[in-house]
């Protein structure tokens, strides 16, 4: 009932088609693609860790007297400059204390809109 030949061409390896048999050239395909993926990320971090960087000086900068912006939108004056935390004087008498990260930049960074 079942034809032999038939039975034994389909067994052989010459019958498969060619996207089976592969092997390492499809994985050398894939290697551009890796590398463009991992030149990216390269790129992406590189440009966080300079952002990171220019913040830092930017806050290790700041001295008493320094007209700053804060997180919140709030220009004041830094007051005193502590090891955490700056305390800044937002209004007469009116004095508030943030961590250094809340701190937004320097008025000098920033450009101001014509009142």
């Amino acid at each position: 009932m079942f034809n032999s030949v038939a039975i034994a061409a389909a067994a052989a390896p010459d019958s498969c088609p060619a996207s089976a048999q592969q092997g390492p050239a499809g994985l050398i395909s894939f290697i551009p693609m890796i590398l463009i993926f991992v030149v990216m990320f390269y790129f992406m971090f590189r440009s966080q860790k300079k952002q990171a960087q220019k913040r830092q000086q930017m806050i290790d900068s700041v001295v008493k007297g320094a007209d700053v912006i804060i997180a919140g939108g709030i220009y004041g004056k830094v007051i005193t400059v502590k090891d955490k935390t700056f305390i800044i004087q937002i209004a007469d008498k009116v004095n508030v204390e943030i961590t250094k990260a809340g701190l937004n930049g320097l008025v000098s960074d920033h450009p101001q809109t014509a009142e």
